[in-house]
């Protein structure tokens, strides 16, 4: 009798499975939608978000798939986020509990309904809901490669069974470093860190279908998008929510630009000027050898611990070297002077070679890192033993 009830049991889970699977039949007053928001004010939110709608009169059905939803129960949320392997999941709310977050922090709202068959909108149905199951629903997230926008774009083309044609290649692709430029200069702090940690992967070139993890560009695409016979495939754009674009932050003082331009100074303030008491020079030097130090370690975490792909290989560890945060410390201890100078005299001949050969790397380096990099040279001579020619006679600057 046991084995009985196992074997129907066996035969019927994966029959219960797919029934799970099946969503209900669509009547043909349903229609599907691309909703693209505008960027937020927080860091994640600056590219802009993604999702479906589904809407069924005859079904009382008005459903948003979003696939940008963190899943903050998975253990170790905030180490697996940093390390580049965070699971994101496919979430499932209604239309009127969607929109007012979105329409709370002034983000924009515009709709594109898909102008495609009952069948393919059944097809389309089916697979969000089969993507909804629990064990479905979870996808490690990569920002480039897959993300809330381009799965999306990947489950509309196998609904429709790729019938549909994306307009032509430009001529001049763009890198995702270009591709992302518009959306971090919002906040110019946020965007200088970002663009340092990227590395020459962020520099490779997007085919026009790679274009669509942006949500803008996937949004703009749709609405290019044609049928073999000219349909298109997207209806005419319907404006959910049109607030004032964000400002810009961190002008000013507070600019990087200008930061790093007065670091620049005053380290070479202190190079020159010989009066300038040997603690203060020191203390100064301290600091921002400890600062590229800590960013040094920083791009190494990413480089060789993360999962970040576009991080990997980040070749300004060339002036950011990690090694930078002990002769921070060392230059305090003059029995060890001999040891500094030998190291200085190391990131010296680097730093050239990095400000030398940099415009012809395949990785893009940041206006930031070569005023950074320029601010760290003064010091790296100051504590190199090197003599220091100016006015009358030569002097030698050690610790």
């Amino acid at each position: 009798m046991r084995t009985r009830i196992l074997i129907l049991i066996l035969i019927l889970f994966p029959t219960g499975k797919l029934l799970m699977a099946q969503a209900p039949e669509l009547s043909p007053e349903s229609t599907i939608s691309l909703l693209t928001c505008g960027p937020g004010p927080e860091v994640y939110t600056y590219f802009g978000h993604s999702a479906l709608r589904v809407t069924d009169p005859a079904l009382k059905l008005d459903r948003v798939y979003n696939y940008g939803t963190f899943d903050f129960n998975v253990p170790d949320f905030y180490g697996q986020f940093i390390d580049g392997k965070l699971y994101y999941m496919l979430s499932v709310v209604r239309y009127k509990g969607f929109i007012p977050d979105y329409m709370a922090e002034n983000r924009f709202l515009k709709e594109l309904q898909l102008n495609i068959t009952l069948e393919d909108r059944q097809n389309l149905f089916n697979l969000l809901e089969f993507n909804y199951l629990p064990e479905n629903r979870h996808y490690w997230y990569d920002f480039f490669k897959d993300n809330c926008s381009s799965r999306i774009r990947d489950i509309v083309v196998k609904a429709t069974g790729g019938k549909y044609l994306w307009p032509p290649e430009p001529k001049e692709h763009l890198t995702y470093r270009q591709l992302i430029m518009p959306y971090i200069s919002l906040n110019h702090w946020a965007r200088t860190g970002i663009l340092l940690m990227l590395a020459s992967g962020a520099d490779e070139k997007a085919t026009l279908e790679q274009y669509m993890f942006l949500p803008d560009h996937m949004h703009r695409l749709f609405a290019q998008a044609r049928q073999a016979d000219g349909t298109p495939l997207c209806k005419p754009e319907k404006i959910l929510f049109n607030p004032p674009y964000p400002k810009p932050k961190g002008n000013g003082l507070l600019h990087p630009y200008t930061f790093f331009s007065l670091l620049l100074l005053v380290s070479f303030g202190l190079f020159f000027y010989r009066k300038t008491p040997e603690r203060l020079a020191k203390t100064y030097y301290t600091i921002i050898f400890a600062l590229s130090g800590l960013l040094g370690i920083l791009f190494c975490y990413m480089w060789f611990f993360s999962g970040h792909m576009v991080c990997h290989g980040n070749l300004n560890i060339a002036w950011a070297f990690p090694l930078n945060i002990f002769l921070a410390v060392t230059i305090w201890f003059s029995k060890i002077g001999k040891v500094n100078q030998l190291y200085s005299k190391a990131m010296i001949v680097l730093i050239f070679l990095f400000l030398i050969t940099f415009p012809f790397w395949k990785q893009k380096i940041p206006f930031e890192a070569i005023l950074f990099c320029l601010t760290l040279l003064p010091g790296f001579i100051r504590f190199s033993g090197l003599k220091i020619v100016g006015k009358g006679k030569a002097k030698n600057q050690t610790n």
